[in-house]
């Protein structure tokens, strides 16, 4: 029914594609179903791609088979998802080859007629497909499915029944289950497939933030006062600094309501060990050796401060909690909306495996996810606007750098604030410290490898703040 053929030459082509730099060799089917049967059927598919090195992915498809025999994405077709919608909240089941397809919708009312207000694709994803419905429901497509639940999935399906108000609430649901229909309380196996959730209408927080710091960087007046530069900022901030604030509340209410969940082995806290520890020591120092190998001199005269962080790091004797976090935490993945801050994407860092994203960690990790973002967007709004080492780019530091400290300690203050009521983090404050300098300095290594990689121009930013980090506290 299904061409692999034509799935071999067409997959490639699509942007959440991830072998581009392998040699694909054939497409198994592992299973299909048709969810509407309309001359061209929309089908849901479960493939294995081979590639020339052994290597296999798994990826998920929703595909339209005409009549001539053609295939297409059904993104690209995009007012056949309306049946998704349709599938979902009827609770409908279909039965392929190999297993079932199970559809749910429990936000979702089986009566109405979703998508014929108006659908339309969400262009900008990578590594995902979505699609929006009447602007009151998004779906999105996990297009790399790994078995067991998804932390997108699992963790809002969580935080939606807790009430939780800061992620958009979660409707419904798309999963695979090898095997017969009694298979079907094997989470193990299972496949998850899409969540849906209700669409909220907000800002970027990437945008919002860069967008505020545009006007800061405009009002820079050479003839100001270095000393009034703190208030001028604060000033000049609008009201973006009170959001931040406002952020770091929400992160630790996101955080005080995962360690909650002490009744359930997949949530529950759990203390952070001596293991734990060295291994985190050693994941950081195991970057530097690679990126000093790659020859980044830079960080040459920065390693035995690094390696002293390291040490203090590994010596803690109380490291607080572990439990699950959001994983991928930075301005791209909250929103201000008329609500307040919304939390979204859970499905954490794309390149780690499922089992790993499902892990429990620090919750710092988190928090020091967000406070490079804050580095990343003052520096990016630098690059905008001045070339790197430019007079214009030597006036306009101090002010990205005072704007930072301040956007860094309203959010922490705001999080610390709030945290305590889990009782997750280490109770003393020197080792709290540590371990937030730690994971900023982990996740900074990781971003100079990235940027060697991809935009070798912005390695600077993560070096300053490496620097930062070292020298004063990560620049506060």
């Amino acid at each position: 029914m299904i061409d692999t053929e034509q799935l071999v030459r067409a997959l490639p082509e699509q942007r959440w594609y991830s072998g581009r730099e392998r040699r694909l060799l054939s497409i198994d089917i592992i299973d299909h179903a048709v969810i509407e049967d309309g001359g061209a059927p929309l089908v849901t598919a479960v493939v294995e791609a081979e590639f020339e090195d052994g290597g296999r992915d798994r990826y998920n498809l929703l595909l339209v088979l005409h009549e001539d025999g053609s295939i297409r994405d059904a993104f690209d077709e995009v007012e056949r998802l309306r049946a998704l919608g349709l599938a979902m909240a009827q609770h409908m089941t279909l039965k392929g080859r190999n297993g079932v397809f199970h559809f749910s919708g429990p936000g979702l009312d089986p009566a109405a007629a979703l998508g014929y207000k108006s659908i339309r694709a969400v262009e900008s994803e990578q590594s995902n497909s979505s699609v929006i419905l009447d602007d009151a429901i998004i779906v999105k497509a996990f297009r790399r499915p790994g078995n067991g639940p998804n932390p997108d999935l699992q963790l809002n399906r969580r935080l939606t029944s807790e009430g939780f108000e800061h992620v958009p609430p979660q409707v419904g649901e798309m999963a695979y289950s090898p095997g017969s229909s009694d298979s079907v309380g094997d989470t193990d196996a299972t496949i998850d497939l899409a969540i849906a959730q209700q669409w909220i209408d907000g800002a970027d927080g990437w945008q919002e933030v860069l967008g505020h710091l545009d006007r800061v960087y405009d009002e820079v007046d050479t003839t100001d006062a270095t000393e009034d530069m703190p208030s001028l900022v604060v000033e000049r901030s609008g009201r973006i600094l009170d959001q931040l604030e406002e952020l770091g509340d929400v992160t630790a209410a996101l955080h005080v309501a995962l360690a909650r969940q002490e009744n359930d082995a997949e949530f529950a806290p759990q203390a952070v060990r001596a293991g734990d520890l060295q291994s985190w020591a050693d994941e950081i120092e195991a970057s530097l050796q690679a990126l000093l190998h790659r020859g980044v001199s830079e960080l040459t005269e920065l390693q035995p401060e690094i390696e002293a962080l390291v040490g203090r790091f590994r010596a803690i004797a109380d490291a607080g909690l572990m439990t699950r976090i959001h994983g991928d935490y930075h301005l791209g993945q909250v929103m201000l909306a008329e609500r307040g801050w919304m939390i979204i994407d859970f499905e954490g860092e794309p390149l780690r495996s499922l089992e790993a994203r499902r892990g429990k960690q620090s919750p710092l990790r988190d928090v020091a996810g967000m406070l490079r973002s804050f580095n990343y967007a003052v520096c990016s709004g630098l690059f905008n606007r001045s070339e790197p080492d430019s007079d214009k780019w030597r006036v306009l530091q101090p002010w990205a750098d005072a704007w930072e400290r301040v956007a860094r300690d309203r959010f922490l203050k705001a999080y610390l604030r709030k945290s305590h009521e889990g009782r997750f983090l280490a109770p003393d404050r020197d080792a709290l410290n540590t371990m937030l300098h730690a994971f900023e300095l982990n996740k900074a290594l990781y971003e100079v490898g990235y940027e060697i990689s991809h935009r070798p121009g912005w390695i600077r930013i993560p070096l300053r703040g490496i620097a930062q980090l070292l020298g004063g506290g990560g620049g506060r």
